[in-house]
């Protein structure tokens, strides 16, 4: 009995003091035996298991796109990004004539035109994670075709709901959405050609597990083409916690060099195709926050 108590009070011990030192250095550059949201600061350690913090995280952008879908708007604290209709996604990279085609499938959730980065082909089969209304997965369900098939994987069930509908109402039967969160892809193991994602991972507390289940469902030989926001600075403390910046894709993000090795450390080999680092412009009109847009090409070794 005396051994039990003295192993469940080491253990508690060591828990207060991760979560105390994730409160106070929750970035990679500080102490690097420090927890963070991602995983670990310790880049050879693995990811931590999902806690309390990031379920609520997860309900909070759940309850923000849910919003999106039933009132309509933004998800921004000043409007703009993030559900700013048509102007915005021609701004970043989708022409005008598949916006109008599909316009219910649009709602202005995006910071790049992802389906574009890679070359789609006529019979493949393609994973959109976070697939929204399902702009991108009609695209790429036009490029596979109908010997190919697309699937899109969203955690949010208003958001499954209206893809659904559009996917009737535009009439494509080589599309289907699931619901299910990327950290825990409901998708089988070396089944996928292309995952494609605009804008979304930044919004998964645990980066590096999307990657380890992105990396587990494509096949040898295929790739991710991806448009996702980027850390060019530090956050301040109070931008790190504002629930509205992280809703618009600002306050779950993590610096651009880190990024990249949670990709490396799943095993990608990655391309990088362009960065925007005028997206805080085109998002909230001004370069206040230190945040680029990342588009890039990341290859299953």
């Amino acid at each position: 009995m005396k051994k039990l108590l003295i192993v469940s009070l080491l253990v508690s011990i060591q828990s207060i003091g991760a979560t105390s030192c994730c409160n106070e250095n929750n970035n990679m550059k500080s102490e690097k035996k420090c927890c963070y949201s991602q995983g670990c600061c310790n880049k050879k350690a693995k990811a931590t298991p999902q806690s309390t913090s990031n379920q609520e995280t997860k309900n909070i952008i759940k309850e923000a796109y849910s919003e999106v879908v039933t009132k309509g708007g933004s998800v921004c604290p000043m409007g703009g990004c993030c559900g700013g209709g048509a102007q915005l996604s021609q701004d970043i990279g989708y022409s005008r004539e598949e916006i109008e085609e599909l316009a219910d499938a649009n709602l202005g959730l995006g910071c790049g035109n992802s389906v574009n980065l890679g070359d789609i082909q006529k019979g493949e089969t393609v994973l959109d994670l976070g697939s929204g209304a399902g702009l991108d997965c009609f695209l790429a369900a036009r490029k596979v075709g109908p010997e190919g098939s697309v699937i899109g994987v969203d955690m949010t069930q208003a958001m499954i709901d209206k893809a659904r509908k559009n996917t009737n109402k535009y009439g494509f039967d080589n599309v289907e959405f699931r619901l299910g969160d990327i950290e825990k892809l409901p998708v089988e193991s070396n089944s996928i050609d292309i995952i494609m994602s605009n804008c979304v991972i930044n919004l998964a507390p645990n980066k590096a597990k999307v990657f380890q289940e992105a990396f587990r469902v494509l096949k040898s030989g295929g790739k991710m083409t991806i448009s996702d926001v980027v850390l060019t600075g530090e956050l301040t403390a109070e931008q790190k916690n504002d629930k509205k910046l992280l809703s618009a894709c600002v306050s779950g993000a993590i610096l651009k060099e880190d990024y990249l090795t949670l990709l490396k450390n799943a095993g990608f080999s990655v391309t990088i195709v362009d960065e925007d680092t005028n997206i805080s412009k085109k998002w909230f009109g001004n370069n206040d926050l230190p945040i680029s847009s990342l588009k890039f090409i990341a290859y299953k070794k």
